[in-house]
């Protein structure tokens, strides 16, 4: 067929299903809303999608919704996924349950994502599993996060690596974290593993980098071994420190000179925090500064602390300051 063919039997149908949308035909309306959006006229589809919803189109429901939901009012697109999801969408179902989960309702969000996953809704299982999870209920959680992670979904692998962190199975963890790691970029992971770190979600965290460092992100390392401390996991907080620091990693030797220093070893502290400082490490010049200071050797501690108050940071200039007073006043 010619392209000019082609061309004037697309222009007919479009005329007769504007015809019969206009007649009130239910999936002709449905029809002229996708094809609006096709275009960007937003206003034509959300006028076309909303007749047709109006007029008991499941498909249309879930469109509509999801159009409002982009156009910025999420309580229009609720009301829709709502009805997309009592008529049976399970897609709709799984939105819903993300809204829901927006405003604060965590108990109305696993409802909806409990019945997306049994209608074999791979990213309500792993919604489902992450919330399980968050609530401590790790068996609900290994359960739907295998299921996702089985399904190939990362954030299930994610999400089920962490479960089993939290249930004394690293070991278990680690094919998924590789598993993870062949599915998603390490910048991703990364990524997943910061904004889990942002929430106060360490474990998830730890899992995402985990991830991370088997896809071979350079900065995965020093990231795993900060959860790890901050953890209270010193142990494993220095072995990742000491595998980011052989590849030359400021941070991660700067911090294996904090944790030498918490067990009183101030020989071993500066080593490490004058190999960071080579490296421009701000951090490990104001460390390097405080060790000088408390072993009274103040003319050291003011060249570390102007080293670091001469790039503009904040605690390099108080320690400074609180140097000078100190002096002034003995």
């Amino acid at each position: 067929m010619s392209a000019e063919k082609r061309k004037w039997n697309t222009r007919v149908d479009d005329y007769l299903n504007r015809k019969a949308a206009e007649r009130g035909h239910v999936i002709a309306m449905a029809r002229m809303g996708s094809t609006a959006l096709e275009r960007g006229d937003l206003d034509g589809a959300e006028t076309w999608f909303r007749k047709a919803a109006e007029g008991g189109d499941r498909v249309a429901m879930g469109n509509l919704a999801h159009l409002l939901n982009e156009r910025g009012v999420p309580e229009q697109a609720e009301r829709w996924y709502r009805e997309a999801a009592t008529a049976g969408d399970s897609h709709a179902m799984s939105h819903l349950g993300n809204l829901c989960a927006r405003r604060g309702d965590r108990e109305a969000a696993e409802d909806w994502w409990r019945r997306a996953a049994a209608e074999g809704r791979v990213e309500a299982m792993a919604e489902l599993a992450r919330s399980r999870h968050r609530g401590g209920d790790l068996e609900e959680a290994e359960y739907w996060a295998g299921e996702a992670a089985e399904a190939g979904n990362v954030e299930g692998m994610i999400t089920l690596g962490a479960v089993l962190c939290d249930s004394g199975r690293t070991s278990e963890a680690d094919p998924w974290w590789r598993k993870a790691s062949e599915e998603a970029d390490a910048a991703s992971l990364i990524k997943l593993g910061h904004q889990a770190q942002q929430r106060g979600d360490l474990t998830r965290a730890e899992s995402c980098f985990h991830a991370a460092a088997a896809a071979g992100a350079p900065d995965a390392a020093v990231r795993l071994g900060l959860v790890l401390h901050r953890r209270g996991e010193l142990d494993a907080a220095e072995r990742w420190y000491l595998k980011a620091a052989k590849r030359g990693d400021a941070a991660a030797m700067t911090n294996l000179g904090v944790l030498a220093n918490d067990r009183n070893d101030p020989g071993e502290a500066t080593a490490w925090y004058r190999k960071a400082a080579e490296l421009g490490s701000v951090p490990a010049y104001t460390n390097l500064g405080r060790l000088a200071a408390d072993h009274g050797n103040f003319q050291e501690a003011e060249h570390w602390f102007r080293a670091a108050a001469d790039t503009g940071d904040q605690a390099g200039l108080r320690d400074l300051e609180e140097l000078y007073r100190n002096r002034q006043r003995y």
